[in-house]
């Protein structure tokens, strides 16, 4: 590709790029973003970033309001205005974002890449008055939004010795229950820890956060996976559920999947179709990485996956070679099943309740910048309270992401600010006129029930 002369000039600020074109450009090798509205070619930047492979998932599509919300302490917008900012990190601006006619959804062998367009964030008050709020809050507590070093460590070893004592129970002992709660700790254990550090939002250890993806490779996915597609989740959150688990279960989640007649019986048949996605997923993610090898950056990111995949199956193979195929089949299959359903209990019911702005928008082109970024993360996400011990703790193993709202809105901090900032988020949301659910654990559930049902219909009624 090649680079323009200028840094910032005219011609390419005026020159209009398409989403289409945009798109094209999400390698390493050729990477451009949208920001405000503005088209940058940060090929030559990547590796200059602190967090390069923050950007995964990212290239190629409109990420303003994840740009916005990572740099809480910096006015990164100004800087991208000033030329010596540009040309001492070789960012290119190539032209303006005019998507206007851009079909985004249209059906496409790349699933990844799909967002909405939106406002400028100098633009809305709600997220500058948020933003602000939540600036001054955290100089007030004077405290960090990672980790430190220390407290990352500490994580570290707590996940990590309940893995290993229940890993030990499960596929040594043979224990059916150490089974069931061996797959609920990894479901909170990557959530808390593999998927923040997908974010960068665990510490600023680089060591640490690569160890702490692991978990998600150690409970049979994909950490590399589940970063690109959790990506596109976070940039357009028309979708209850990321595209990786739609694919992986016979269930018409979203309002866009065909509808089928055998899916107006999937509020029956959905205890029997949910344990799927765990048990494909074991085997697919890794398939998943040799299909999409063009997003790994280092092979190291490779090995790791197949070192924890290695992992896992040496140990239902010795529990096989100690118990016979039947036994270790059952207790799989208890795992993978008892997984499904944690996942689908906390991850999927973090945004089903809200959904209905944008989920049930088969066509997203028309609410291109109807709603800005940050009133679009409020609207399509929903919290759930503990209301008793039990979810107490399961709110703090499961890392705080029952106060999903203000984890779509500041997805790069670390999962224990995410409940101390819930008042501020609500208050500013009240102020703004902009609706904030909380509800309970068991209305959730209930509302996932409903939601199936409802997909299960066919348009026509």
């Amino acid at each position: 590709m090649q680079t323009p002369q200028k840094i910032w000039d005219e011609s390419s600020n005026q020159r209009s790029i398409s989403y289409e074109e945009l798109k094209k450009h999400s390698a390493y090798s050729d990477g451009w973003i949208a920001i405000n509205g503005i088209v940058y070619d940060i090929t030559n930047y990547i590796s200059k970033h602190p967090f390069g492979d923050t950007f995964r998932g990212n290239l190629g599509t409109d990420c303003t309001g994840l740009f916005s919300s990572a740099h809480l302490h910096t006015n990164v917008e100004e800087l991208l205005q000033q030329e010596t900012f540009l040309k001492n990190n070789d960012i290119v601006i190539v032209g303006t974002l005019t998507p206007e006619n851009a079909n985004l959804h249209a059906e496409s062998d790349d699933k990844f890449l799909d967002r909405l367009v939106y406002h400028s964030t100098q633009e809305d008050k709600f997220w500058l008055d948020l933003k602000q709020r939540v600036k001054a809050y955290l100089a007030e507590i004077e405290e960090s939004t990672h980790y430190s070093t220390k407290e990352g460590i500490l994580l570290l070893l707590y996940h990590g010795s309940l893995f290993l004592i229940l890993s030990y129970f499960t596929w040594i002992k043979l224990s059916f229950i150490a089974a069931i709660l061996l797959s609920a700790h990894m479901v909170c254990a990557s959530a808390s820890m593999s998927h923040m550090a997908a974010h960068f939002g665990l510490t600023n250890n680089q060591k640490l956060n690569f160890l702490a993806l692991q978990f998600m490779d150690l409970s049979g996915f994909s950490s590399l996976e589940w970063q690109i597609i959790h990506q596109t989740h976070h940039n357009q959150p028309h979708s209850s559920i990321d595209h990786q688990t739609n694919q992986y279960v016979p269930l018409r989640i979203h309002e866009y999947v065909r509808w089928e007649p055998y899916h107006k019986y999937q509020n029956r048949y959905w205890l029997i179709a949910l344990p799927i996605y765990h048990f494909r997923s074991f085997f697919m993610s890794t398939v998943w990485l040799l299909q999409y090898r063009n997003f790994v950056r280092y092979p190291r990111e490779a090995i790791a996956h197949l070192i924890s995949k290695t992992t896992v199956v040496s140990l239902i193979a010795y529990c096989g070679y100690q118990y016979g195929l039947f036994n270790t089949g059952l207790i799989f299959m208890l795992y993978s099943t008892a997984f499904s359903f944690f996942a689908f209990l906390l991850l999927y019911n973090n945004h089903e309740e809200t959904h209905h702005v944008l989920a049930l928008q088969e066509n997203i082109n028309p609410l291109h910048k109807k709603f800005p970024w940050a009133e679009i993360q409020v609207r399509t996400s929903g919290n759930w309270v503990p209301t008793n011990w039990l979810l107490s703790f399961v709110e703090f193993h499961y890392g705080y992401f029952n106060y999903h709202i203000e984890h779509h809105l500041f997805p790069s901090f670390k999962p224990a600010l995410l409940k101390k900032l819930s008042p501020i988020v609500k208050q500013t949301c009240l102020d703004h006129k902009i609706p904030y659910l909380s509800t309970t654990f068991m209305e959730v559930q209930i509302s996932f029930y409903w939601h199936l049902t409802h997909m299960g219909k066919p348009k026509s009624t």
